[in-house]
């Protein structure tokens, strides 16, 4: 665990951070998405869990296995081998906070290519800079999961982070990858809402 940081102190974000460090070690690729994207972008809302994208390779996996250890973290390596021969996901759990981090191994699609170059410097806790995921891929994202039968907690995440950050987005990029990614219906639900 981080020095600077008390366990009974730390935050989801405290995690975020503490997790990239590890991962820039590995040197592994990673970005942050999901609720705590929508949250560099958006309103802050409560949530236990930290999405990170990361293409993890077996290379890497050793260092995860020495750092990710009992009784500060539950970690199964074979959890995380699967995972990266399927290209779903596994899961570092903080022991003294109950707080989750989801890894999601990448297939090699052309989003996730696009994804992976335009990720983003963001400052996640006053002076610690993280590797996250551009806002307009954080949205196609969620609308992806929407349409996979997800909460509608996945709008709402995408409402505000229009609201307070929309003027700055690539409206031309959602709009094509909207179409490619099969989520247009979604996406016109979402501008309707939000008055776009």
């Amino acid at each position: 665990m981080s020095k600077s940081i008390a366990a009974s102190d730390m935050g989801p974000r405290d995690l975020a951070v503490l997790i990239a460090g590890i991962i820039e070690q590995t040197g592994a690729e990673y970005f942050i998405s999901g609720s705590m994207g929508s949250m560099a972008y958006g309103e802050y809302r409560s949530t236990n869990d930290v999405d990170i994208v990361v293409d993890l390779r077996y290379g890497h996996l050793h260092a995860f296995c020495e750092i990710f250890v009992q009784p500060e973290y539950y970690f199964s390596p074979e959890a995380a081998r699967d995972a990266m021969e399927q290209c779903t996901s596994f899961n570092v759990i903080h022991n003294a906070t109950g707080l989750k981090v989801d890894f999601m191994i990448p297939d090699e699609s052309a989003f996730n290519a696009s994804r992976f170059k335009r990720v983003r410097s963001f400052e996640m806790i006053p002076g610690r800079r993280v590797k996250i995921s551009a806002p307009e891929d954080v949205i196609l994202k969620k609308l992806e999961f929407y349409k996979m039968g997800g909460s509608d907690k996945h709008l709402r995440d995408i409402a505000s982070m229009i609201k307070f950050s929309g003027p700055s987005f690539d409206r031309e990029y959602l709009e094509r990858w909207a179409v490619t990614l099969g989520v247009t219906e979604e996406w016109t639900a979402v501008k309707s809402r939000v008055g776009w």
